[in-house]
C-alpha cells in the first residue's frame, strides 16, 4: 500500500521540471495516449481533437504546477465574484449577517486550504527524508508512515484550517438580529467542529493501523531482523577500518562522467539537482561538525550523515553501491598479490576469535576457510535484497491488516455518527440506548460471525503461525501460503492449485512451518544383504563422511547408520538421516541436494561392496542348470537333505555375548540429539573433549 503511493509519485508527478522539455515540441504534437499520468491517458478518438482541447490536455500533462493551476484558478475566480461585488457595488450586502467579502475570503481558504495541505503533505516526507532522515536514521520508518498516510494527514490539516478560519472570518463578523441566521451559522460551526474531530479520528485510526502493521511485521520478521542487524554491524566494523583507494573507481566512489560531449548541453533539471547536491554536501559537512559537538555532549554518535553506519546503510539500499562496498572491503583487507581473504585478515577488528569467525561466516558460505571477491559481492547483494525485503514487508499493509482496517472503518462510521449527533446537541443517552437495543436484537444473527472474526484476529495477529510465502505442512500435505485474509488463508499445493482454508479450522491444526525452521533433516531407509559385515557398514560410513565434509555447504558432516530391522534374516534394513545445511523453504534446492546425497550413497555402496538382498547387481550370471530328471524333484530332495542335516552343538565359547562395539554413529548423539536439543546443549557437548575419548571404532 505504502509502496504504491510512493512509486506513483516517484515517477515524476511532483517533479516541477518534469515537463520542461515538452515546451520544445509544442502542443500540436502532443498525444493523449502518452500522457504523464494514468488518469490523464485517453485512447485515440476518445477526446475531441480541436486546438483548445488539445492545448488543455497538453497543459495538464506538462507538470503538476500547470495541472494544479488549471484546477485551482478557475474555481478561485468564481469564488471571488461575490467578494468583488461586495467590495465594489454592494458593500453593505450581507448573507446570514456576514458581508460578501468575508464569505469569499473563507471560501478561498476552504478551496486553497485543501490544495495547500495536500502539497505540503506531498513535499514534507521527501524533505524530511533528505534532512532529518539523514541525521536520524531511525526516523525514516516514521517518515515512510507519514508518506503512506499523506492524504489523511492533508484531510486532517485541512479540516483544522477551515474550522479555525471560520471563527474570525464568519462567526465573529456576523451582525444580525435574526435568530434563524444566528442559529444557522452556529450549526455550521458545530458541523465543522464535528468534521475536524472526525478527520482527526480518521487519521489516528489509519496511523494505528500503520503502527499495528509495523509491529506485526517487526514481530514476524524478528529473527531475520536480528540476523540482518548482526550482518550490518559486521559491515560497519569492516568499513570503519577499511581504506580509501583513490586509484580505483569501483570501490564506493563516484565514477567518471559517461559522455564528455554532453557536458555542453544545458539541462535545467540536472542544474537544479546539482545545486541541491551541493546544498546537501554543505549540510552534510555542517551536520558532521555539529554531530562531533553533540557526540561529545551526548556520548553517542548523532547527527553524523557520513558516519560508517550511515554509509553502510545507504550503500545497502542500492545494488550497485552494495557491490562497490564489497569491493572496497575486499581490496582493503586482501594481502598484496592474494585473490582471497581469510579470517586472520579481519580478526584484529573484532574483540574475540569467535566473533571474527561469526563475521567471516557471513561471507564464507561454503565454509572452506577463504573467500574471494565474488563471494563477498554475493554476500553483500544478499544483505541488500534482505534489507529491501524486510523494509518493504514492514512498511506495507498486507491483506489481513487491510481486513482489520475495514472492520475498524465500520466502527469509525458509527463513531462519526455519534460525533455529529453530539455536536448537534442530540441526546447521547437515547442514541446509545437505541443502538444497544438494536445490537442486542441482532446478536442471535451475527453472534457466530463475530466469534469467527475474533478467533481469526487472535489466530493471525497473536498466534501468527505463518507469513505469505512460507512453506507449511498441514497433516500430510505441504502448501505455500499465497494470501492471508482475515477469515481465511489461500494456499498453493504442490500442483499449483489454490486451496482455501478458514482460519477457525486452521486454529485447531498442527502447522509445521518450514521457513521458520532451522536446519532440517529427513530419514532415508535402504536394505542391504543379510551377510553384510559390520566392517563394511563402518567403511560405508567413513566414505560418506568424506563426501559430506567435501559438500559442507549443502550438508552437515554427519552420517549415522541405524540398524532398523532384520526381517526373517533375509535382509538388513538400515536407516540414515540426510542432514541439510538449511531448511526446505526452497523445494527445488532441497530436491537437488537430496538427489546428490542419494547418488553419493549409491556410489559409496558400490565402492565398499555393500549390496542389496539380491547381491551384486553387476555380478556375472551363474551357470544354468540342466537335468534329465524333473527339476522340481531335485529341489525337493535338496530341501529334505537340509532338514535331515545334523545340527552342530554350540560350545560355551560360541554362546558368549556378542561384542557391542559397533554403533555406526557419533557417540555424542547418545548424549544430546541435535534434532531434540531445545536447551542449546549440543554445542557444549561437541566442544567438550571428554566425550571424544570414548569414541569406539566409529
Amino acid at each position: 500500500m505504502g509502496t504504491s503511493h510512493r512509486n506513483s509519485r516517484a515517477g515524476g508527478s511532483w517533479d516541477l521540471l518534469a515537463g520542461m522539455r515538452k515546451f520544445e515540441n509544442g502542443y500540436e504534437q502532443f498525444d493523449t495516449r502518452n500522457a504523464s499520468q494514468a488518469h490523464l491517458t485517453f485512447a485515440d478518438g476518445d477526446v475531441p481533437k480541436n486546438k483548445l482541447v488539445k492545448f488543455y490536455n497538453y497543459l495538464l500533462n506538462v507538470s503538476i504546477v500547470t495541472r494544479w493551476t488549471l484546477f485551482i484558478i478557475p474555481i478561485l475566480a468564481l469564488l471571488w465574484i461575490p467578494g468583488i461585488l461586495g467590495f465594489t457595488k454592494y458593500p453593505n450586502t450581507r448573507v446570514y449577517g456576514i458581508k460578501l467579502l468575508f464569505w469569499s475570503i473563507w471560501f478561498s481558504v476552504l478551496w486553497l486550504g485543501w490544495w495547500s495541505a495536500l502539497a505540503v503533505c506531498m513535499i514534507l516526507p521527501k524533505l524530511l527524508r533528505n534532512t532529518v532522515g539523514i541525521v536520524i536514521v531511525n526516523s525514516r520508518k516514521y517518515i515512510d508512515w507519514f508518506e503512506v498516510l499523506y492524504r489523511y494527514a492533508a484531510f486532517a490539516g485541512w479540516s483544522i484550517t477551515i474550522f479555525v478560519s471560520y471563527q474570525p472570518l464568519i462567526n465573529h463578523t456576523q451582525e444580525t438580529d435574526d435568530s434563524t441566521s444566528r442559529q444557522s451559522i452556529d450549526t455550521l460551526s458545530k458541523l465543522l467542529f464535528a468534521l475536524m474531530l472526525s478527520a482527526c479520528v480518521l487519521f489516528v485510526e489509519k496511523l494505528a493501523i500503520q503502527f499495528i502493521a509495523g509491529k506485526f511485521h517487526e514481530r514476524s520478521y524478528a529473527d531475520r531482523i536480528e540476523t540482518q542487524k548482526f550482518a550490518v554491524r559486521v559491515l560497519v566494523t569492516l568499513y570503519q577500518h577499511s581504506t580509501d583507494i583513490p586509484w580505483r573507481s569501483d570501490t564506493l566512489r563516484d565514477g567518471p562522467s559517461a559522455d564528455p560531449k554532453r557536458k555542453s548541453m544545458f539541462n535545467p533539471q540536472k542544474v537544479i539537482k546539482k545545486a541541491f547536491k551541493g546544498v546537501r554536501n554543505v549540510a552534510t559537512t555542517t551536520t558532521t561538525v555539529l554531530g562531533t559537538v553533540a557526540s561529545e555532549i551526548a556520548g553517542t554518535s548523532v547527527l553524523q550523515p557520513n558516519s560508517p553506519p550511515a554509509m553502510v546503510k545507504t550503500a545497502l539500499e542500492s545494488a550497485n553501491k552494495s557491490r562497490l562496498l564489497a569491493r572496497r572491503l575486499f581490496y582493503s583487507f586482501a594481502r598484496p598479490g592474494s585473490d582471497h581473504l581469510r579470517v586472520e585478515d579481519i580478526e584484529r577488528f573484532f574483540r574475540t576469535r569467535d566473533e571474527a569467525d561469526a563475521a567471516f561466516a557471513i561471507f564464507d558460505k561454503d565454509m572452506n576457510g577463504d573467500v574471494n571477491r565474488d563471494e563477498i559481492e554475493m554476500a553483500c547483494m544478499e544483505l541488500h535484497r534482505e534489507q529491501l525485503s524486510i523494509e518493504h514487508s514492514m512498511r506495507d499493509l498486507d491483506s489481513a491488516v487491510g481486513r482489520l482496517d475495514n472492520i475498524l472503518m465500520s466502527l469509525y462510521f458509527v463513531v462519526v455518527i455519534l460525533i455529529f449527533a453530539v455536536a448537534l446537541e442530540a441526546q447521547l443517552a437515547t442514541l446509545i440506548t437505541s443502538a444497544g437495543t438494536l445490537i442486542l436484537g441482532l446478536s442471535w444473527l451475527i453472534g457466530g460471525s463475530l466469534a469467527e472474526v475474533l478467533t481469526s484476529i487472535i489466530f493471525l495477529f497473536i498466534k501468527h503461525p505463518y507469513d505469505v510465502g512460507d512453506r507449511v505442512t498441514i497433516g500430510d500435505k505441504t502448501y505455500t501460503v499465497k494470501e492471508m485474509r482475515l477469515l481465511s488463508t489461500i494456499f498453493l499445493d504442490s500442483n499449483a492449485c489454490q486451496v482455501q482454508a478458514p482460519n477457525t479450522w486452521m486454529n485447531t491444526q498442527l502447522i509445521h512451518n518450514i521457513r521458520r525452521s532451522p536446519q532440517m533433516s529427513e530419514t532415508f531407509e535402504f536394505d542391504v544383504a543379510y551377510g553384510t559385515s559390520f566392517e563394511q557398514i563402518e567403511r560405508l560410513r567413513e566414505v560418506m563422511l568424506s563426501f559430506l565434509k567435501t559438500e559442507r555447504r549443502d550438508f552437515q558432516p554427519i552420517f549415522d547408520v541405524y540398524v532398523v530391522d532384520i526381517p526373517g534374516q533375509d535382509k538388513m534394513t538400515l536407516r540414515a538421516d540426510i542432514k541439510y545445511k538449511s531448511n526446505w523453504q526452497q523445494g527445488t534446492l532441497k530436491a537437488q541436494r537430496r538427489n546428490k546425497w542419494i547418488c553419493a550413497l549409491k556410489v559409496s555402496m558400490e565402492k565398499v561392496k555393500v549390496f542389496g538382498p539380491k547381491g551384486n547387481p553387476n555380478a556375472p550370471s551363474g551357470p544354468t542348470k540342466y537335468t534329465l530328471v524333473p527339476y522340481e524333484e531335485v529341489i525337493k530332495k535338496e530341501e529334505e537333505a537340509k532338514v535331515e542335516a545334523p545340527s552342530t552343538s554350540a560350545s560355551s565359547t560360541d554362546l558368549r555375548i556378542p561384542a557391542s562395539e559397533w554403533t555406526f554413529a557419533d557417540q555424542n548423539m547418545a548424549i544430546v540429539d541435535p534434532s531434540q536439543d531445545v536447551f542449546g546443549e549440543n554445542d557444549q557437548v561437541c566442544a567438550f573433549p571428554y566425550f571424544h575419548i570414548f569414541c569406539c571404532r566409529c
